[in-house]
């Protein structure tokens, strides 16, 4: 954090705080809708792909110091980059766990898209993975939007983690009491990877990899209690 903003953070804390209330519907219960993916995710895609920045987070569930939002007018003093729409990445994975909102996840998938393109014409090495419910009930609403992310040609590899078999960290956790954070998810989960060709050529998803990220997700790894509210991802 910047000095300026230091000497200051009461007054940086409340207006990140009030932001996303605000965006919750002014009711701190609504927490449940910002969750993020529990601490072992993080480290387990650390490790494998060499994941060090979020595309979808804010102050307060971030895992990492700099990360995108949708705030940035209040959480770059955070280390916000601002919003992964008007971001451009370097080479390298990123970990997407966007607002479960089909509008949003649509229009990821195109900027993924455009990206990925242009980082096959670079011979650049670019991954994404992808945190979004598994919308893929036939004829349902929200089905378009995932098989637009789904179905992409730079899609290398697509997990389905069963619902109540994995957890979220409850975007309300500030407010619940210790090692109370991680909640059961109520839908199950598609963990999507895309990946630029010499991504998917020097760094692929190997099914070790897989294997981890689900025992990362896992409930056992997570310590989520069985009687804890259930979250509904973000």
């Amino acid at each position: 954090m910047p000095p300026a903003a230091a000497e200051r953070f009461p007054e940086v804390a409340f207006c990140v705080v009030a932001r996303q209330l605000s965006l919750q519907g002014g009711h701190e219960g609504a927490g449940g809708m910002q969750a993020a993916c529990p601490p072992s995710v993080f480290e387990t895609l650390r490790q494998d792909l060499g994941v060090t920045r979020e595309l979808f987070a804010s102050p307060l569930n971030c895992a990492f110091p700099r990360f995108c939002s949708a705030s940035a007018d209040v959480d770059a003093d955070f280390g916000s980059a601002g919003s992964f729409f008007l971001y451009t990445p370097r080479p390298g994975a990123y970990l997407a766990n966007p607002p479960f909102d089909p509008a949003v996840v649509a229009a990821m998938a195109v900027r993924m898209e455009a990206l990925l393109e242009a980082s096959d014409l670079a011979g650049e090495r670019l991954t994404f993975v992808c945190v979004v419910p598994a919308w893929t009930k036939p004829r349902g609403p929200h089905l378009p939007a995932w098989q637009q992310l789904a179905g992409s040609p730079h899609t290398t590899c697509a997990l389905t983690l069963p619902r109540a078999q994995h957890a979220y960290v409850d975007g309300e956790q500030q407010l619940r009491g210790k090692g109370h954070a991680c909640g059961r998810s109520r839908h199950d989960t598609s963990l999507l990877v895309l990946q630029s060709a010499a991504a998917a050529r020097e760094v692929p998803f190997t099914e070790p990899m897989q294997a981890r990220l689900r025992r990362a997700f896992s409930l056992a790894n997570t310590g989520e209690h069985p009687l804890q509210k259930t979250a509904n991802g973000c």
